[in-house]
């Protein structure tokens, strides 16, 4: 069981669901095909778990705590949980909403600190925004990365800054236009 859950989470770290045969996530995992159907009952739901896997490891953080899964653009450190979140939701197969992104109701919870109670949307609305800002950000870094560094390492940094401080702005309920500007 152990070894086809692992398996599903390194394949969903490369390739969409509909791409990851039955036969190819048990060669993966070094059994027989069988087992898929004898454990889990099909394809879908190993991939399920493998999926889980890879959100509570990005929720856990590393070992050495070199990153939090709170950080600013965290999930570059995970850039597998990062695809397997992408091809997911290309392909409309986001197993379970919840772990999307495994740190949000942590975020939730530290926007709702410096927030009125009644304003309990108004967070939501913030964190999704920032939710969405992080991982596009993370999803496209190799894209933009050369149009934001075509004046240098200098200018990289400080648009690095400044998206940062919106995405802070965003969880605390601040004017992310003024964030922006530094």
């Amino acid at each position: 069981v152990e070894a086809l859950v692992a398996a599903a989470a390194r394949l969903l770290g490369d390739d969409p669901p509909e791409r990851i045969s039955g036969r190819r996530l048990a060669a993966e995992a070094g059994v027989n095909y069988g087992l898929i159907h004898h454990y889990f009952g099909g394809k879908e739901a190993v991939l399920r778990e493998g999926f889980n896997r890879l959100a509570e490891s990005y929720g856990a953080g590393p070992e050495d705590g070199s990153w939090a899964p709170t950080d600013p653009f965290s999930m570059r450190q995970r850039p597998d949980f990062v695809r397997a979140l992408a091809f997911a939701s290309l392909s409309g197969e986001v197993y379970d909403a919840h772990v999307v992104h495994p740190t949000i109701d942590a975020a939730l919870e530290r926007a709702r600190r410096g927030r009125p109670a009644d304003e309990d949307a108004a967070v939501r609305v913030d964190v999704g925004i920032a939710a969405v800002l992080h991982l596009s950000r993370c999803l496209f870094e190799s894209t933009l990365s050369p149009w934001i560094e075509a004046d240098g390492p200098e200018t990289a940094e400080v648009v690095e800054e400044h998206l940062v401080l919106v995405l802070r702005a965003l969880m605390f309920g601040l004017d992310p236009g003024v964030a922006a500007r530094g």
